[in-house]
């Protein structure tokens, strides 16, 4: 177990022994003024999924302010959010080095927080908990504190910071969709909506730059569809040679261009579809976040495995048919009647076919093509 490990299991033992006798605090509709919800976790996905949550309390609470903390790499896909105030962005990066320094950044992190003068702070937890998040809820100064007491039965270790702690537990509903898991800790506010959608907000100027890429690329074509072979973990990417067959397929039939997302980690099943394309494509590389948005919204389908680009491209409303191995597609499928999704059988994505893949798109794109 490294220092900081130990460190951070003493300090635990020795909070829980101080923080053991909080007691639940609820104020009045009417003293809810400042909500911070705390999601700084690094995946899209995670993040993208906690905005029918901010509908929710937007939808609640009117007037309020609502805050996000976010992660550097999840917050740009957050900027904008029409049911947000302000996006504040936690770097741990910026912590990293000397002890003195990176007390003295904390501390001035923790001194922002308390100036906000948050009335309620809301972690939303669904796969796993945060030390971090669940802390820096404390340090936030907020009157009421909302976050798990423990998940599916397994304790929360930090659930001590906060005085509202909520028990999590979808075992009896294991296919429960992760927008939902995130609105179930608002349960304590009174905060819902039926409105699972998830959105990004692309700004006028973004929305122009990606229709003038797209328009670009498509030349004398009238449909661009996406292809995304990428993801993060193995299991998780369909075969990249049958990315190139649907794309080589679709592209003959519709008469369409192919662009294909490539990000940091996706080198080898970029380059194995591209080197079996036998049509033209556009790849879309090594792009800032929002413009890889903005050319997405303007494509008539998006067909990617189930990564974080799944949820962007159904975020800024492009018809998306997603891909899915060992991922439970009930709990992270985009939801609307825009999105497809197909699962490989035993959970295994390798056995989804080309054909399976070309029948879903074609009954995506034919109500779209003149």
């Amino acid at each position: 177990m490294s220092v900081e490990r130990r460190l951070r299991k003493i300090l635990v033992v020795l909070l829980r022994r101080i923080l053991s006798s909080r007691r639940a605090v609820f104020l009045t509709h009417a003293d809810i003024r400042k909500i911070f919800v705390i999601r700084q976790h690094n995946q899209l996905g995670d993040m993208l999924c906690v905005v029918p949550l901010l509908r929710a309390l937007r939808s609640k609470f009117p007037t309020a302010e609502v805050s996000l903390l976010a992660s550097p790499v999840n917050a740009d896909v957050m900027f904008n959010n029409p049911y947000l105030n302000d996006v504040i962005v936690y770097d741990k990066r910026e912590m990293l080095g000397k002890i003195s320094l990176r007390v003295s950044k904390l501390l001035s992190f923790v001194r922002y927080l308390r100036s906000r003068r948050f009335d309620v702070v809301l972690v939303p937890s669904t796969v796993s908990t945060s030390f971090t998040s669940d802390l820096f809820a404390y340090l936030s100064g907020a009157s009421v504190r909302i976050g798990a007491s423990s998940i599916d039965g397994k304790d929360n270790p930090s659930g001590f910071f906060f005085n509202n702690a909520v028990t999590l537990d979808w075992r009896s509903t294991p296919h429960r969709h992760q927008t939902l898991r995130n609105l179930d800790i608002a349960r304590e506010l009174g905060a819902y909506t039926d409105d699972l959608t998830i959105e990004m907000s692309l700004t006028v100027q973004e929305r122009e730059k990606g229709r003038a890429f797209v328009g670009k690329a498509l030349g004398q074509k009238a449909v661009g569809i996406g292809f995304h072979p990428g993801a993060g973990k193995a299991p998780n990417r369909w075969p990249a040679s049958r990315f190139a067959d649907a794309a080589n397929a679709l592209a003959r039939e519709f008469d369409a261009r192919v662009f294909v997302t490539f990000g940091q980690m996706d080198d080898v099943p970029v380059q194995e579809m591209l080197s079996r394309l036998t049509v033209g494509c556009e790849v879309i590389k090594f792009m800032p976040l929002r413009i890889v948005a903005s050319i997405l919204a303007h494509l008539q389908l998006v067909i990617t495995n189930d990564t974080g680009v799944m949820h962007v491209a159904a975020a800024v409303g492009v018809p998306v048919l997603s891909l899915f191995g060992p991922t439970d597609a009930e709990q992270w499928a985009p939801i609307g009647q825009e999105f497809r999704y197909l699962s490989g059988t035993g959970g295994n994505i390798g056995n989804i076919g080309v054909e399976e893949v070309l029948q879903k798109a074609r009954e995506m794109l034919r109500p779209r093509v003149i």
